[in-house]
This record gives structure tokens, sequence and C-alpha cells, in this order.
């Protein structure tokens, strides 16, 4: 059965790796398409990737929880999930109702498993993908909104001096000549950093895209960057182990 659900983990993570190629670039688009609707193929992905964490957590108590379990003639929990926890005690009460024993049985699995979770890593993609999730399935769409972003930057090869243009909350303003960069003078307006002639600067306009969960400051590219990659690995990792 484990050979099973491994082979399911690595056809899971091969589509969930191509619909994270497709939001990449979708967010590229984003640029000019501003009526993009993201939520179904987030809401898609992130599902693969909660299977392929799920077919992990029966494996994980296939190998190192079911023998014990019988033996003292315990049932096999009523449900088994990948355990993941905001504090490290919402951690352990899941592990406990799902892979009862856990880190008896397998101390090195179970330290796999809390190397992941925020208040170990000091990273909550893994929170964040389980309990939006949770939202997308049981309750509502998560809503994404829509956020544009313009830097503009002087560069040469002693640094750079980045500053936000076009945002009306924050302005960086100066006067003509007020302020040098790399011993150039230069003047900050609300579209861009003005600089008299030189060939050791460089000026660079960037405008982005970015769309964050409703009611929430997380960004939806950079959490499922995280869990792409991280799940991957985690996979690799226990496999190797069990």
């Amino acid at each position: 059965m484990g050979k099973n659900r491994r082979s399911d983990v690595d056809t899971v993570l091969i589509e969930a790796t191509r619909q994270h190629t497709m939001i990449r670039q979708g967010y590229e688009r984003a640029l000019q398409d501003k009526s993009l609707d993201l939520r179904v193929p987030v809401k898609n992905l992130m599902e693969n990737l909660r299977s392929a964490l799920d077919y992990m957590a029966h494996d994980v108590y296939i190998a190192c929880c079911q023998a014990v379990r019988r033996a003292n003639g315990k049932p096999d929990p009523r449900k088994i999930y990948f355990p993941y926890g905001r504090t490290e005690e919402d951690f352990i009460k899941r592990v406990g109702d799902w892979l009862p024993n856990l880190g008896t049985n397998s101390p090195e699995v179970y330290r796999i498993l809390l190397s992941i979770q925020p208040f170990s890593c000091g990273d909550s993609w893994l929170y964040d993908l389980c309990t939006i999730l949770n939202t997308n399935k049981h309750d509502h769409l998560t809503a994404q909104t829509r956020m544009e972003s313009e830097t503009y930057s002087v560069e040469s090869r002693h640094g750079s001096v980045t500053i936000p243009v076009n945002n009306p909350s924050r302005r960086v303003i100066s006067s003509p000549g007020a302020v040098k960069i790399f011993g150039v003078p230069a003047e900050f307006r609300e579209d861009g950093i003005y600089t008299a002639p030189s060939d050791e600067l460089k000026h660079k306009h960037i405008k982005w895209v970015s769309f964050i969960f409703a009611d929430t400051n997380m960004n939806v590219i950079n959490m499922l960057d995280k869990a792409v990659v991280n799940i991957k690995q985690l996979a690799e990792t226990l496999y190797q182990m069990i």
C-alpha cells in the first residue's frame, strides 16, 4: 500500500507542478488583464498539495504507528490527515488524533513533520495552505485581491536606491539637487528618480502585480512557491525513511 501511495504522491505532485507553472504564467498576464480570476486554479493546486500531504500521512501511520496500536489492541484512528498547527500545542494534539504515538514509535519521522511547522521553522506556509484550503473547500472560495505596485531604482557598482512610485499613500519627493545618488545630483518625483547624466548609473522602472488572500496580508504566489517546493522535498525525505 505504501508503494501505491508513493506513486499517487508523485503523480499528484507532477500535476501540482504543472498547475503552479500555469498560475505563474497567469500572474504575468495579470499586468494587462485586470479581469483575471485565479481563485479556482489556486484552489485546485492547493487541493492537490493537501492530497499529497494526506497520502503521506497515511503511509506514515502504516509504517510507524499501525503495528504497535494493533499489538496493543487499539483501533486505527477514524480519520488520518497530515498534522499541522499554528502552535506546538495544536500540532501535538493533531498528531495524537491522526498519528498516535508517532513521536515514541519513530522520533526521526516526528522531527521531520515538526520541522516544517510555523513555530519550528519560522514560516507559516503549511498552516496557511491548510487553513485557507479549509475555507475554500467547506465555506466559499477565498477572494484574492489584486494589488499593483511600482518602483523606480537607480543602480551603480556601489549599490542601488529604490523608491515606490505612483503610489498616493507612499510618496518620496525631494527638491532638484537636494540629494545625491553616489555623488550624482538627483531629484525624487512621484513618477521616478531623475538624475544628472552619468555613465555610472542605470535607471530601472518596475511594475508588478500581486494577489493577496482576502482578509490577510498573505501573498498568494509566495505561499504557493514555498508549498510546492517544500512538499516535493518532504516527499523525498519521508519516503527514504518509511
